[in-house]
This record gives C-alpha cells, structure tokens and sequence, in this order.
C-alpha cells in the first residue's frame, strides 16, 4: 500500500495533516505524534506487547509514578487479556477503520527511522517495527482503561489454593492513586445552546482532566480529507482521529461517565476441583492458559517465565483480598468486562468527527455504540446543546432479577453477580439498549463535572437513570456544584460570549472557601485565636481573593485546612436537598460543639503543616505549585475537585519545596468553540504541551499559557494556516 500525506506546521507544533484517503490520513497522524512523542510512543507500544520484563527487568513499576503493579504482572496482562485474532478481524471489517490505523502504524515507523530518532529512550526499546496490531493494542488499552487495567495485578495473582503465582505485595485494585490534593481522572464540560449566547449559536467549552505524563496525554491535531473530513481538536496520544474537537457544524468534548462497565461473578466450585465451577447445576471446567514472558535476569540474558491464567466463561479470575473475594475451596471470582471486545471504538469517534449538527452526532452515537467510559456533551452551529451517555454498559436494567445480585440488590459499588445461574448472565445479553441510556437536549444549556446525569443543567436531567448508569437524586460534589452555579451566573449576567465561558475555568475560583468563609470569620472570632500563630492564619485566609491563581496568597493554607476540615462528620446544618442540588448541603454547623472542635483542630493542623516545611502561611500559591523544567519552575494555576475548583490540578504530597512534580494531572486540552458568520472559532490549550521530550520548545510552551492564564486561537481556516507566523509543511510518501 502507497501513502501519502501533507503535514502543515503551526505554533505550538500543531500538526495539519491533509490526504486524498484513511491510509494517508493515518499516515501524516501517525508521523506526526511519533516525531514529538517517540519515547513516549516506544514506551507504550513496549507495553502493550507485554516486553517490559525483557528489556527492563520483571520487578519494577509498571505504570507512570509506580501506581499499578510490576513490569511481570503487566506483561502477563497484555500477553493474556486481549484476543488479537477477534480483534483484528473486527477492525478488518471496517475498510476505512483498517486503512487508518494500517496509514498510522506506517507513519510511526517512519517518524522513528528519522536520524533525530535515534537518540535513546532510557528503557523503552523496541524489538521490530510498529506493526498495525501494536495500533490495535494501543487502541485495546485506551478501552480497558477504566474496566480490567486497573485491575490486572488481581488477574494475574489469581489462582487455585496452593498453587503458584507472582510474588510481590498487590496494589490497592482501584484507578491510579489520585494526586495528593487532587481526585482521580475526570472532566468538566459545557455546552450552551441559542436561548443564551450572544450570537445565537452553539458553544462549548470542554475541560478534561486527565494525566501530565504518561499514555493518557492529549495530543493537537487537524485530520483533513477534502470533501469527506475536516476535524481539528486532540486524540487521547496515539490514537488516529480526534476525541474532543470540532468541525465546521458541531463541537464536543467527553467526561468520564458513572457508570459501572464491569461486574463480577461469584463461582461456586466443584468440591474438590478448585478450577472447575458450576452453572445451573453442571460442572464447567476453568480456562487454563499458559502465559510465556521473557525477562531480563540480573546478569543480562533473557530467561523465559511462566504464568497460569484461569478464565471462566464469564472472564479472568481475579482475587481481591480486601473485598473478602478470595479463591477458596469453595468459591472463586471472575472478572466480566464490557470493554475487552471493543473494535468500535475508531469508527465511533470517525462518526463523530463527521456529524453535521447535534442531532446527527447522537444519531451517530446510538447506531455505532463505541464509545468505552464517557459521556458526551456537545453543541452545534445553529444553538442545540447535548448531554448524552451512549457508552457500554452491562446490560443490567433496574428491573434485572434481584436475586442475580449478592446481596440481593444492586449495590452502589462494582456488581457482584451470581455466577451459578446462566440466567444472571448479562455478558451473553450485552450492552444495556441505547433507549435506556439518559439524553438531554436544550436551547439553554448542559453540562457533566462526573456526577450522574439526573442533573444535566438548567433543566431537568434525563427522565429516568438506570442505577447501573449511576441513578437519581444523588449529592453532587463540589465541583458538580460550582458548574452548576458558575453557569446560572454566567447565563444570569447576560448573552455568553466565548471570552466569558473561558473565564469560568480559568478565573480558578474555589467555591468550598465561599462555603466555609461565614464559619472561619467565626472560628476566627474565637478563642484561642488571640495567638500570634492563629492570628496570622485569619488575616492571611480574611485578606485571601479565594481563587487558586499563581498570585493567590491563602490558597495553600485553606487548601490544607478544608483537605482536614471536609470530611468533618456532620459539617453542614442544612442537608442535601434534591430540589436544590447546587445549593445543598450547606451552612457548616459551626455551633454544633463537635464541628467547632474539629475545625479548630483542622486549622491548626494546617498551621502544623505549613509551618513543618518552612513555607510561609500567606506564600502565593507560585511557591508550591508549579511544574518543573529545564528552563525553570512554571507556576500553574488550579486546585482541586475537592474544594469546589473547576480548573482542576492535582500534584504529589506536599514538602519543603512545593508539591512534588509527580502524579501531575488536572486540565490538560482546554478546549473552547463558537460560531461566527457561520464558520467555527476555537480557542485551545493543551496545558503541557504537545511533546514528552524536555529538549524540545513543545515540552511546556503552552504551560507559560496556562501559568499567564491565556488560550490559543486555533487556525483552523485555510488562510489562518498559510498565514501562521510559524508555518512549515512536509510532504510525506512511503
């Protein structure tokens, strides 16, 4: 096969990639993302081929920052977890699917047969060129990201009593550890229909909050192919077409969903055969494979290891020793997995990235029914506004037999299904119906901040929400909450413009220290506040703008202070209130004795803190939190979820430097999109640039943006490229 692709240039190293097919299309991408992602890419293709025991060693962390298991137990994992013959065949269904990602695999290698390639990537090595089944695992991982990956150290440990298995302390089987003062990855996202804006348009802005480091960074691009695709916006890295962007009629951007796309099966086992397990009283045997893994031994040779993986028909194994869900003589526990088997992934995104208004995009939505962990939120040029959850989820519906379920009902947490009866089976049923799957659709406005689609925005939410999808008149967090009162003022203060819908992030404001300001001009007046020490923590938190800007003195302590104080028992006099979801729970019951003791308690406690590591109570938030670089400390705004910020940033623990520049997540493709005399205007922001190599200008140009509190106007326009100061094309052919 013959590609060929241009490449076009603009600042920030935003790549424009124009094709006459799929196959150059991929092509350009793929070239693209590897001349400024290549230890990155080789790291991730090393990964997914289960070779990090080979060329790294088998012991240690596989995962950025050591938040999952060792190199053994995730080579063993993506040996194992995905069926590369059904996976291929399902992709090579899909012509123009296949072509892409067969254009993607041939760019990449050419991008790394470049001389400027050849420097070394620490461990990451590569055994062989890209191939297009490396894409294909890619692609797999991005799918499981939320359902099995977290969870492969509980796989792959799994095994009958008295059997061998990896030595080695098990993680914690949840998502990575959230950033110290931070949560785990989420997003915030907005869309504001005609009723609202000031040009009677759609507008969205889109606010992702995912990983700095690592294989979930974003990556900028615009795929062109005349005539069939023009889409700009950024890819999760290494994949071949746009997630969150745009194009000349829609814009749209995703949030990860609560829904629950896993459950587990309890197995009852026959007595005395601990692989063997029954199912509407017949024995069934487990699936046992032998996994091969060749390791680097400490003196340099490579040795072959072997794993015993057991399957059921429902899925692995799994033991989570913290759950109680141990494999006994008894009984044992097997993973099912809505996300293993996905191959629409790509083709949903394509329809996506070709929809011609709202409507057509959810139309897209429920016909390819591909999208793995997220809702979507988006909005058109002729004013509609859209939340929709058309993601894979069990077919569980709320009126699914109670007796599948231990327990008797559905849980709040992960399902845990009977296993011994076919009939409590949902993998063989599949997804849940697109027609259960909650929609909204407005003139005024939508939103999603991760909290469960019963409240969308100014309206009502969907009419009903499966509990399997995440279920009705829940709390919303804070952060839920600040979306929601950031947009009614907004909206309130009259005709949005895109100037002002950017500011709602980047102002960083910190409604949990609007929340809690009449308890500390309390506890303030109070003894034992007459102490120098105290004293000075209610002038620096009274004098505090109550934002998290660079600039912002008093949002390191308050910050400190409210990580101790919010999970206070009881902390609020009024309580959650479903028909007023934004504005309770509310009023902290500072006369209540046991709630004025403990924010006592938690304002020295951050006095404590700060003092311990010599950082100034009223230190600007510039001196903790910043990202580190060759060219020097970057300060960067945001803080977290948890005090109500929208601009969320989360670092490592705090210490006498600031908070550790590791674990960094938090806004990441800040991403901003109107109409004007019909043709789109975007602004964007991929806060720590488009590259993962420190030498080069795209490593942190954008986080100066993001520090100064600035976004990029996307070119987008064939006359805005052309003209950009930093224009340079490239012409590719293989």
């Amino acid at each position: 096969m013959t590609y060929r692709a241009v490449v076009r240039w603009t600042a920030h190293d935003i790549p424009h990639v124009r094709a006459d097919d799929f196959a150059g299309l991929g092509f350009g991408a793929g070239y693209a993302y590897a001349r400024l992602n290549r230890c990155l890419l080789m790291e991730t293709v090393m990964t997914v081929r289960g070779e990090r025991s080979r060329f790294i060693g088998p012991d240690s962390p596989a995962g950025p920052g050591g938040r999952a298991g060792s190199n053994l137990e995730s080579d063993i994992f993506f040996r194992f977890y995905f069926d590369m013959d059904r996976l291929g065949d399902g992709y090579r269904r899909q012509k123009d699917v296949w072509r892409l990602l067969s254009g993607y695999a041939a760019g990449v290698d050419l991008a790394l047969s470049k001389p400027a390639a050849s420097r070394p990537c620490g461990g990451a090595r590569l055994a062989g060129p890209v191939t297009v089944d490396d894409v294909i695992r890619m692609i797999a991982q991005k799918a499981v990201f939320d359902t099995a990956l977290p969870l492969y150290p509980q796989m792959v440990r799994a095994a009958p009593p008295g059997a061998a298995t990896v030595k080695g302390a098990v993680p914690d089987p949840v998502l990575p550890a959230p950033a110290a003062h931070g949560e785990k990855e989420g997003s915030n996202a907005y869309a504001l229909g005609a009723a609202v804006t000031e040009g009677k348009t759609g507008l969205l802005v889109g606010n992702p909050h995912f990983p700095w480091d690592g294989p979930n960074r974003f990556f900028e691009m615009h795929l062109t192919i005349p005539g069939r695709l023009d889409v700009m916006g950024a890819a999760l890295g290494r994949l071949p077409m746009i997630n969150i962007g745009f194009n000349r009629d829609v814009a749209w951007s995703h949030t990860v969903s609560t829904d629950r796309r896993f459950t587990f099966f309890r197995l009852a086992l026959v007595p005395g055969h601990p692989d063997r397990y029954v199912v509407d009283g017949r024995p069934e045997a487990m699936t046992r494979r032998v996994v091969e893994i060749p390791v680097l031994t400490p003196g340099g040779a490579t040795e072959i290891r072997r794993q015993v993986i057991y399957e059921s028909r429902y899925g692995p194994l799994v033991s989570i020793e913290r759950r109680g869900m141990r494999w006994t003589g008894t009984e044992a526990y097997a993973l099912a997995d809505s996300e293993r088997r996905n191959t629409r992934m790509i083709a949903q995104w394509l329809r996506i990235d070709r929809a011609v208004s709202a409507a057509d995009l959810l139309a897209g939505l429920k016909a390819v029914r591909g999208l793995p962990w997220v809702n979507t939120i988006a909005a058109d040029r002729l004013g509609q506004a859209l939340y929709a959850d058309e993601s894979i989820v069990p077919d569980l519906p709320d009126d699914a037999d109670p007796s599948c379920f231990v327990g008797g009902r559905l849980p709040k947490g992960v399902p845990v299904m009977d296993g011994a009866r076919s009939a409590c089976d949902w993998t063989r049923r599949g997804a849940l119906p697109a027609r259960d799957m909650p929609v909204a659709r407005t003139t005024r406005y939508v939103f999603n901040s991760n909290n469960s689609p019963w409240i969308t925005g100014a309206e009502p939410g969907s009419s009903s929400v499966p509990a399997i999808v995440g279920g009705e008149g829940a709390p919303l967090g804070l952060r839920a909450r600040m979306s929601l009162v950031s947009l009614r003022r907004l909206t309130s203060a009259g005709p949005v413009t895109l100037d002002r819908a950017e500011h709602m992030i980047l102002d960083s404001r910190n409604y949990a220290a609007e929340l809690a300001a009449p308890a500390l001009a309390a506890l303030c007046g109070t003894e034992p506040y007459d102490r120098p020490v105290s004293a000075e923590a209610c002038r620096v938190l009274q004098a505090w703008d109550r934002t998290d800007r660079p600039d912002s003195r008093g949002a390191v302590l308050f910050r400190a202070f409210w990580t101790r104080a919010h999970e206070i028992p009881d902390l609020w006099s009024v309580p959650f209130d479903p028909d007023a979801p934004a504005d309770t729970p509310c009023r902290i019951a500072f006369a209540r004795a046991s709630v004025h003791t403990a924010l006592q308690q938690a304002l020295e406690g951050a006095v404590e803190e700060l003092t311990r590591f010599h950082i100034p109570l009223s230190a600007p938030l510039s001196r903790v939190q910043y990202r580190a670089t060759g060219a020097g400390a970057i300060p960067v705004p945001g803080g977290s979820g948890m005090e109500g910020i929208l601009n969320v940033v989360g670092f490592g623990a705090l210490g006498g430097t600031g908070y550790a520049n590791e674990n960094i997540m938090g806004t990441s493709y800040l991403l901003a999109v109107t109409w004007k005399k019909g043709r789109p205007v975007a602004d964007a922001l991929l806060t720590y640039g488009q590259s993962d190599d420190p030498l080069l200008p795209a490593y942190a140009d954008q986080t100066d943006l993001f520090s100064m509190g600035r976004m990029v106007r996307l070119p987008f326009e064939e006359s805005a490229i052309s003209q950009d100061p930093s224009f340079a094309i490239e012409e590719l052919r293989q």
